[in-house]
């Protein structure tokens, strides 16, 4: 069991895809892992980077400055002692 007393952050990034690359990687060799998905913005910083586009585009929505940037962080965590058996696994490097 993957607690918050014995793990250690093994992936952090944004892509999806690569999320689920590394959680086949560990299920396939049954490292208990535990993801967690952040938001890394609230629900207000949305609304007001959304507005600016308007208010600056008087009403056109072009592709705001907010459109571009991460909206999601993945992370995985695993076991401290089978922490360098996954990144090995993976192909991560050590942090």
């Amino acid at each position: 069991m993957v607690s918050i007393f014995n793990r250690v952050r093994l992936f952090a990034d944004s892509s999806s895809e690569a999320a689920a690359k590394v959680r086949e990687k560990l299920k396939a060799n049954g490292i208990p892992y535990d993801m967690r998905t952040v938001q890394n913005h609230t629900a207000l910083g949305k609304a007001l980077h959304s507005s600016y586009g308007v208010s600056a585009y008087r009403g056109g929505m072009p592709a705001s400055s907010f459109s571009d940037q991460i909206s999601y962080v993945y992370m995985i965590y695993v076991r401290r002692k089978d922490a360098d058996r996954a990144r090995e696994l993976c192909g991560l490097d050590a942090k």
